[in-house]
């Protein structure tokens, strides 16, 4: 299946050294890294580093295998109990998963730091310790030691009441976490088999009136969908999104489709449109067609880069324009040979999950 998002090729890299030797980056294998990477609690961007390190031997990775992998990884990472186990390990987080998790990772972080600053601070009083009592250390220096010890004890005492309260309230969110005991019932009388279940709610196509150019290809675009998925590029956020296509799709493909992975991975081609709720809203531009080779284009500000306008843009519909950049002097996206004008008017077709 192929995956529907890629990396922005302008993000900016996440600080650090090589994360890949330059003599392995051609036998990595993608998915397993991403997996890897997923697992550890690590941003998309992070192939963008892979990328980087790899530039020397002229290896690109392949984003989709990365993602793919990195998407399986990030929903082991960001289940309950991790957040806990991370957070006492002292990693930080970097912002994948829910807000609970965030909380509960921050709670246990903060109980790690305390904990080793306790121990810092216990290691500073000893060594001084060490030098006072030794028959080398003039008077003067001793009794600006003693002044030292006499600071760091009392910074101790606040570390050590900061942690007990600190303690406490992890405590407190890992019990609310656990879930309750169960308790043994007899079984219920064995119901009638149940019925198949029936095919997600579909809704009407929208409108579109424009036209898709990549190079010499020209693809009219007559349709758009509106659909609430989770954003698999942002901490699987659900949020609105806009397809536009050439030809209708089935409403029973459409409404048998587990996600929407599977809805656009049987596409020729497609524009998907994503905007977040940062202020100002960011756009986000998916470009898939077989002359983009075997990774869509992503316009990753394309409210900047072109102009799109929404008239609405919310779980039940949306409506506007976009049309790319004449003077050909933007970002990614439109610099592969992209030029894209339609308006569109979509009212929801499917949500995921229901």
């Amino acid at each position: 299946m192929r995956f529907y998002f890629s990396m922005a090729i302008g993000a900016a890299l996440l600080g650090g050294c090589a994360t890949i030797p330059e003599d392995q980056c051609a036998k990595t294998d993608w998915y397993e890294l991403g997996l890897k990477d997923g697992r550890a609690g690590y941003p998309a961007e992070r192939v963008i580093q892979h990328r980087e390190a790899c530039a020397g031997v002229k290896v690109e990775p392949d984003e989709l295998r990365y993602l793919q992998g990195r998407k399986v990884g990030i929903n082991d990472y960001c289940q309950p109990e991790n957040a806990f186990r991370d957070g006492l390990a002292g990693h930080e987080y970097r912002g994948v998963c829910d807000a609970a998790f965030a909380r509960n990772h921050q709670a246990a972080y903060r109980v790690a730091s305390l904990r080793k600053g306790i121990d810092s601070n216990r290691g500073d009083v000893s060594w001084r310790e060490s030098e006072i009592r030794s028959d080398k250390t003039s008077d003067s220096r001793r009794s600006q030691l003693r002044s030292e010890v006499r600071e760091l004890d009392r910074k101790y005492y606040a570390m050590r009441d900061e942690l007990v309260v600190a303690e406490r309230d992890l405590d407190r969110l890992r019990i609310a976490q656990t879930p309750p005991p169960v308790v043994a019932i007899a079984p219920a009388p064995t119901p009638p088999a149940a019925a198949k279940p029936v095919a997600g709610p579909v809704g009407k196509a929208g409108t579109a009136s424009g036209r898709l150019v990549i190079g010499n290809d020209f693809v009219p675009l007559r349709f758009s969908y509106a659909f609430v998925a989770p954003d698999p590029l942002d901490q699987l956020q659900k949020r609105p999104m806009l397809l536009l296509t050439e030809q209708a799709i089935p409403s029973a493909e459409l409404g048998q489709a587990a996600d929407l992975d599977r809805v656009l991975g049987a596409l020729p081609y497609y524009v998907l449109v994503i905007r977040n709720e940062a202020k100002p809203p960011k756009v986000t531009m998916v470009v898939w067609h077989p002359k983009l080779g075997s990774t869509p284009a992503i316009e990753m500000d394309a409210g900047k880069g072109g102009a799109a306008k929404f008239d609405a843009y919310g779980a039940q519909r949306i409506a506007g324009s976009i049309a790319s950049p004449q003077n050909g002097k933007s970002t990614f996206a439109w610099n592969k040979g992209i030029k894209l004008e339609v308006r569109f008017d979509a009212p929801l077709a499917r949500r995921w999950p229901p």
